[in-house]
């Protein structure tokens, strides 16, 4: 009787769990159809004369903030593949590599590049320069500690990651020493006439999230003075920038849109963006595939 009564509550959890997972996977249907039938294409005119509007009177903020480790899988593969045969087209990562990362919030992008790049070339000569305007945000990224909800919030976060990435306390998930003694961090301002000089130029130029929330003039500053720090041969992730300026900006100085994965990598960025996008300036519009300047318009890697 007893193993009769065991399994019985066996199969009510099981279906417990599979009438959970059948509600989650009709959620994330849902909003997947209301994204990209009502919101991405229906709406799609509205959606971008009102953005258009809205990005031009709205007052930006500097204070918002929006992080979180393997933020977006698809482009670390870029890096790890097309990014580093651009810079070296030797034997993989045989060559010291280093990577200079503007408005780095509290880390979580940083030490994921750094564990990522460490984790497929354990041999790495790898260093990182990371800065932040908020000295509450270079303090956290130093500490390299944060709880399991700061690491796990992450979509694409995995075990693998957290075991090779993470020593495990009773204080939460600290960055492993290996890695973090590989990251430099500091505080910084982009809009800093002296920043140039505080840093090297590097292999790798990191500015995400960061330029939309700067009014116009102030981010074509701030774009300049970032691929002022790119090597001759060097590469430059940028997410979270009006596209217009981005285009306009990529063409001034030469660089070349990386077309890996173009669309996956900018559907990605998107993900972590409120479903009516026009209502917000950080707000971005859907990967229009008739659009001729597509790949420079929606790509977040450049090639130099």
């Amino acid at each position: 009787m007893p193993h009769s009564g065991n399994h019985s509550g066996h199969e009510s959890n099981s279906r417990c769990r599979s009438n959970g997972d059948a509600r989650g996977f009709l959620r994330r249907t849902y909003r997947s159809l209301k994204r990209t039938v009502l919101h991405d294409t229906l709406l799609l005119p509205y959606g971008v004369r009102k953005h258009r509007a809205l990005r031009q009177s709205v007052d930006r903020s500097q204070t918002a903030t929006y992080t979180s480790f393997c933020r977006s899988p698809t482009q670390l593969e870029a890096l790890l593949g097309p990014v580093l045969d651009h810079l070296d087209p030797g034997p993989p990562a045989s060559k010291p590599l280093r990577i200079l990362v503007f408005a780095c919030s509290n880390g979580a992008e940083v030490y994921t590049l750094a564990s990522a790049l460490m984790r497929r070339y354990p041999g790495i000569d790898l260093h990182v320069d990371a800065s932040d305007v908020s000295e509450e945000m270079v303090r956290k990224a130093r500490s390299g500690l944060y709880t399991r909800d700061e690491v796990l919030d992450g979509d694409h976060v995995s075990d693998a990651f957290v075991d090779f990435t993470f020593d495990r306390s009773h204080e939460g998930l600290r960055v492993k020493p290996g890695i973090k003694s590989r990251v430099t961090f500091a505080r910084a301002d982009l809009l800093d006439p002296g920043l140039t000089d505080r840093f090297q130029t590097a292999d790798i130029v990191v500015v995400q999230n960061v330029l939309f929330h700067l009014e116009p003039a102030a981010a074509r500053t701030a774009f300049r003075r970032a691929c002022g720090r790119l090597k001759e041969r060097a590469a430059l992730f940028v997410d979270g920038m009006d596209l217009d300026l981005k285009l306009e900006l990529t063409r001034e100085l030469g660089l070349t849109p990386l077309e890996y994965k173009c669309r996956e990598i900018y559907r990605e960025s998107r993900a972590h963006h409120p479903v009516a996008w026009w209502n917000y300036y950080y707000g971005a519009e859907p990967y229009l595939v008739l659009r001729r300047d597509r790949v420079r318009r929606y790509s977040t890697i450049f090639l130099r």
